[in-house]
């Protein structure tokens, strides 16, 4: 069913009290979808700000939503652009396509604007997974550069990054490939093609819980195709050679020594023991490369770390709690 904020829930996954989902205005006037939650809290303890990795949407985060609120913190979320129900990029919306990743950063800019304009009680900390957490990075070396995109813009006090995509788990010559069919079918027109060996055929809750990269939890990977199901225009499949060029690109320029210089704001890195996605390892460095940076190993977990099994879930919450508890003289 779909709820009257326009968010759609089942009754394994229901839509927490109080949420207000609207649509907004990204940089170029496509039309993007955001929600908002109200802290329970009589003081509350500040706002998280809640992005997504690829594939995924709003409604597949309604358990961490309420998780966040139970400490007290209002949430704000959205849909980026080219998934969920934010518009999409190409003529076939199963396809994930991006020309390249500062079109987010600009849609983020319009998104805090917003969140600002309501103004939702700081401080303001970014929470994001995979793909999400790429993008968060990015803007953090806006804000702490005082880029002119992020000036007069809420700013994040602290980030917690949920196996943020830094790397991707190829080896060199694959990504090398990964790059060439990017770059070339940019070159080529080619763009919004399919990478080579995607298709339609991928779309999220297509395939069975078993032997699937992202969680070992079933009733959290059945609730995600339950969703789908109830609201297909959720579903979204492969790469694009356009996403594949921009991701390499971006994820190239996280790992550089200038945008690691350039971060002075607190960054939570949690790693995922068990991901075939987004590297353990490639985590781990970049909270290296950070001076600003702290490592979590989350043992046992796959990709999702926030969709696994309660008792992988647990030593992220302790670390969430800690990193943000507050300081004491």
């Amino acid at each position: 069913m779909t709820s009257p904020a326009s968010l759609t829930d089942t009754p394994e996954n229901p839509c927490p009290e109080g949420a207000e989902a609207f649509w907004f205005a990204g940089y170029d006037g496509r039309q993007l979808r955001g929600a908002v939650w109200p802290a329970t809290a009589d003081a509350p303890r500040g706002t998280v700000l809640l992005f997504s990795g690829r594939t995924e949407f709003i409604e597949k985060y309604f358990e961490v939503v309420t998780q966040l609120r139970e400490r007290g913190y209002a949430v704000a979320t959205m849909d980026w652009r080219g998934q969920g129900l934010s518009a999409r990029m190409t003529g076939n919306r199963l396809k994930g396509h991006i020309d390249d990743f500062s079109e987010y950063d600009r849609d983020l800019a319009c998104f805090l604007k917003l969140i600002g304009e309501r103004q939702m009680p700081a401080p303001y900390v970014g929470l994001a997974h995979s793909m999400g957490g790429n993008i968060l990075l990015r803007w953090l070396y806006l804000q702490d550069t005082g880029a002119a995109l992020a000036r007069g813009l809420p700013k994040l006090e602290k980030l917690v990054l949920s196996a943020p995509m830094v790397d991707i788990a190829l080896k060199p010559w694959m990504k090398g490939l990964m790059r060439g069919f990017g770059f070339t079918g940019m070159a080529l027109g080619l763009g919004d093609a399919y990478l080579p060996g995607g298709g339609d055929k991928d779309a999220v809750g297509s395939h069975a819980f078993e032997g699937n990269s992202v969680t070992s939890d079933p009733q959290r990977y059945a609730r995600q195709v339950a969703l789908v199901e109830a609201n297909p225009n959720l579903a979204l499949a492969s790469v694009t050679c356009g996403w594949a060029g921009a991701a390499s690109e971006s994820m190239d320029w996280v790992q550089s020594d200038q945008f690691a210089r350039a971060i002075t704001t607190p960054v939570l890195f949690a790693g995922a023991e068990k991901d075939v996605l987004v590297p353990d390892q490639g985590v781990a460095a970049q909270a290296r490369r950070m001076r600003t940076g702290q490592y979590l190993k989350c043992v046992g977990c796959k990709h999702e770390i926030l969709m696994e099994q309660d008792d992988l879930q647990a030593p992220f919450w302790a670390a969430f709690d800690a990193f943000l508890a507050p300081q004491t003289a």
